[in-house]
């Protein structure tokens, strides 16, 4: 018969450990931590607040780059422009005088070819206009029934209308005055004056033949 005794039983049962048996807490495995990559050298790491990484330097220089060259190309096309502006300018013909307006009122001849010779135009006597006179010729304006502006020279030396143009705004109004066809003989030789209306004044142009002609 055996001597053992449940309870010493069940203590050599605790008191030796199971093979394989583990007893406690399980521990846990241990994981080596993987480090985030990093940004590269020229690309800044991203914004936390937006998520999104700014320019990068390169980015921005050639961002710059387009701008200044933007801005020098506006540059480069105002300064073209001006320099044709002021070529033009140079290259305009002068005029042999500029016209101002005088406060001299119409004389009967003027009303008289105004209304007689100039009828057909309709010429408002109160809107006539002087601008003195230029070798000879005395230069009006005036307004139309179309409310056109109108210009028209006047010789004294044979009292007559010697030419007379109406032409509505913007475009140029002129009258030409030459010294064969129209009675006219102020010029030291062939050729025709050119008036050319300005608003508040007239630009006079003499335009004579080649001498030997």
């Amino acid at each position: 018969m055996d001597g053992s005794t449940p309870e010493s039983d069940a203590v050599r049962e605790l008191s030796e450990p199971h093979a394989g048996a583990t007893y406690g807490p399980k521990p846990q495995s241990r994981t080596p931590a993987i480090p985030a990559p990093e940004a590269p050298a020229d690309e800044p790491a991203a914004d936390p607040t937006t998520g999104h990484a700014p320019p990068s330097l390169w980015r921005r220089l050639f961002a710059t780059r387009r701008l200044r060259f933007a801005w020098a190309l506006a540059a480069l096309i105002v300064l073209a422009a001006a320099v044709a502006a002021t070529v033009i300018l140079a290259n305009a013909p002068r005029p042999d005088a500029t016209m101002h307006g005088t406060t001299a009122e119409p004389d009967a001849l003027v009303r008289d070819l105004v209304a007689g010779e100039a009828s057909w135009v309709r010429i408002e006597l109160s809107t006539l206009h002087s601008y003195g006179t230029f070798r000879g010729l005395e230069i009006w304006s005036g307004t139309d029934a179309h409310g056109s502006p109108c210009l028209m020279s006047v010789n004294r030396a044979n009292d007559t209308l010697s030419d007379l143009r109406c032409a509505p705004v913007p475009a140029q109004l002129f009258i030409d005055i030459s010294s064969t066809g129209d009675d006219y003989d102020g010029l030291p030789r062939d050729g025709l004056i050119r008036f050319i209306h300005r608003g508040d004044t007239v630009d006079a142009f003499v335009h004579l033949m080649p001498e030997g002609d």
